[in-house]
């Protein structure tokens, strides 16, 4: 059994991220809280807290946990660091909910919405307030706040590039890497172009009107819908979301947006290629990939012969999300991973 729990990140003025909490039921109760490390902890060399200061209470937060200084937080595994789970283009903490609670019942598990995805809210600048980079700014303050141990990241389609920028640019934060039907470089030719054009497509149904969207400018669902209920009943869609995957996908599109899917979906076809650095990972890596998601399996095969020792894992069965077609497969990929992971720590 795990407990989960939501509070909000603010990462930019007008802009906070929505973050969801799992961890094991048999943990001291109490969660480690968003702000700044504690008395007697220090962050590496180099970071710093988002903004260079103490982040400000913004909405419900966590209570502080009581433990000595460094010793393993609650819901996390001997090492003591969280798995943070970043997800794709629309999408949301709900992708993650066929599989979070399983992972979460050895270690904390941390999801979080990409801005103007899911419950996160939407960039007050339109279109130029969304960029891989600016994404990647998002995750380095949500990891700051985590504290110094290092994380486990797991990162799917988009979300696995951001993930794996943060890995290059932070590589003393990041103990081990899963990266899941995603690639280095953006696919080229006819293929990308009907991937971005079917981004754009579902901008367009949303800015006509046929997507939902909150009328305070947060995206999210109907009132009885997943984020409607994450606020009202205190439930969190990485762990209590039932829809079908089908459902998930056509209502991701319409919580998220239309400037965050255009602007992404672009540079999702130019994005800077990461090949050239492959070779600079060196901490345990597991890149996984669904059987059938043709676009990406040439980009998984890359990114494994490029990543020192990383470990391909080819879903059978799965499409673009196995975590959502075949989870079961998928977490037994992931806990093969931290068997490999554990293997390397103990020399």
């Amino acid at each position: 059994m795990v407990s989960a729990s939501g509070w909000r990140l603010p990462v930019a003025a007008g802009l906070d991220l929505h973050v969801e909490d799992v961890r094991p039921d048999d943990g001291p109760p109490g969660a480690w809280p968003p702000e700044d490390p504690r008395p007697g902890e220090t962050l590496p060399p180099g970071e710093k807290p988002p903004s260079g200061e103490k982040l400000p209470p913004s909405g419900p937060q966590p209570p502080r946990e009581t433990r000595p200084v460094g010793a393993p937080r609650a819901g996390v595994g001997a090492d003591g660091s969280p798995v943070v789970l970043v997800h794709g283009i629309a999408g949301s903490t709900a992708d993650w909910a066929a599989v979070a609670a399983d992972l979460a019942t050895s270690r904390r598990v941390i999801a979080y919405d990409h801005r103007g995805h899911g419950a996160s809210g939407r960039a007050p600048g339109g279109r130029a307030g969304y960029s891989f980079g600016l994404l990647l700014a998002d995750l380095t303050a949500l990891i700051a706040t985590l504290g110094p141990a290092g994380v486990h990241l797991v990162g799917h389609s988009l979300g696995g590039v951001i993930a794996l920028r943060y890995a290059l640019d932070h590589p003393g934060r990041v103990r081990s890497l899963v990266l899941v039907d995603t690639a280095a470089a953006p696919a080229t030719g006819p293929v990308a172009k009907r991937i971005v054009a079917a981004v754009l497509e579902g901008v367009a149904a949303i800015a006509s009107g046929t997507g939902p969207a909150h009328a305070d400018g947060r995206s999210g669902g109907t009132a009885d819908g997943p984020v409607g209920a994450a606020e009202v009943s205190g439930s969190v869609g990485a762990v209590h979301d039932h829809r079908s995957p089908a459902q998930r996908q056509v209502e991701g599109l319409g919580q998220a947006d239309p400037d965050a899917l255009a602007a992404l979906g672009r540079e999702l076809g130019d994005y800077p290629s990461l090949v050239p650095r492959l070779g600079e990972i060196t901490v345990p890596t597991t890149v996984i990939v669904g059987e059938h998601d043709s676009t990406l399996r040439a980009g998984a095969r890359t990114l494994a012969h490029g990543i020192p020792a990383a470990h391909l894992a080819v879903i059978a069965g799965a499409d673009h999300s196995p975590q959502v077609s075949r989870p079961l497969a998928w977490l037994a990929a992931v806990d093969d991973h931290f068997a490999r992971v554990e293997a390397a720590a103990a020399g």
